[in-house]
């Protein structure tokens, strides 16, 4: 590795985190089979599982504040968007569990799921884009919700490094994100070799059998960051029935 390629991918990859274009479960009604003190324990029902139409679909209705839509990527294509970002897997990086990104809000699949989500896209200050996931059992979404809460913690100081150059990442678990029951969210802070720096804004929630997750990212000294990764996640939860 080059000695001048760290910085050379930490410019490319804040520059594209940052400056360019993350049905209700229900009880069954109760029977009585003998006696009223015998009244059978009610049941709830599981959660849907949407299809990766389905869920296509939602993510269509997703607005911008000015009424606008954006594009809906899915499967490989939601990943792709990240391919930029994952050049820095190139670096050493220290504690090593901390080596798939999620902290700078690269999507991390949820084996066997379908997703769905906005394309990466300016709105203000930031980068945004919000992904849907779901068509599987929600102990598994639940899993990977608890896993990124978990990151948080095992990530709260990284570093990047090759041929002496170093990059670190702080991150902090953060509250306000969006109205969204149980929702997990983390800022970010990554400091380049030069002194440059970008924050990004993760957050996730697990919404009757839909796992949502949020991004949003800019420099360092940009405010609003949690508004408006809130409000993706909030219009995605609005349209989960």
């Amino acid at each position: 590795m080059k000695k001048n390629l760290l910085p050379g991918l930490g410019a490319t990859a804040l520059m594209v985190t940052a400056l360019t274009a993350c049905g209700g479960a229900t009880a069954s009604p109760q029977s009585s089979s003998g006696p009223a003190s015998e009244t059978a324990t009610a049941t709830p029902t599981p959660a849907k599982q949407y299809t990766q139409d389905e869920l296509v679909a939602l993510v269509g209705q997703i607005k911008e504040a000015d009424g606008t839509s954006r594009a809906v990527v899915s499967d490989q294509e939601l990943v792709a968007q990240y391919e930029p970002i994952r050049v820095l897997n190139k670096a050493a990086i220290e504690p090593s569990e901390c080596g798939n990104l999620g902290t700078l809000g690269v999507y991390q699949p949820v084996d066997g799921a379908a997703s769905a989500g906005t394309t990466r896209s300016k709105t203000g200050e930031f980068i945004t884009n919000v992904v849907l996931a779901s068509g599987v059992e929600s102990a598994l979404l639940q899993a990977s919700l608890d896993k990124s809460e978990s990151q948080i913690e095992t990530c709260k100081k990284v570093t990047l490094s090759a041929e002496g150059d170093v990059m670190t990442l702080t991150t902090e678990r953060v509250d306000g994100v969006g109205s969204v029951p149980g929702t997990v969210a983390s800022k970010t802070v990554m400091v380049l070799p030069d002194g440059k720096s970008g924050a990004i804004y993760n957050a996730y929630a697990l919404k009757d059998g839909v796992l949502i997750s949020a991004s949003a990212s800019s420099n360092s000294s940009a405010t609003g960051g949690p508004e408006a990764a809130g409000a993706l996640m909030d219009q995605a939860a609005a349209l989960i029935k």
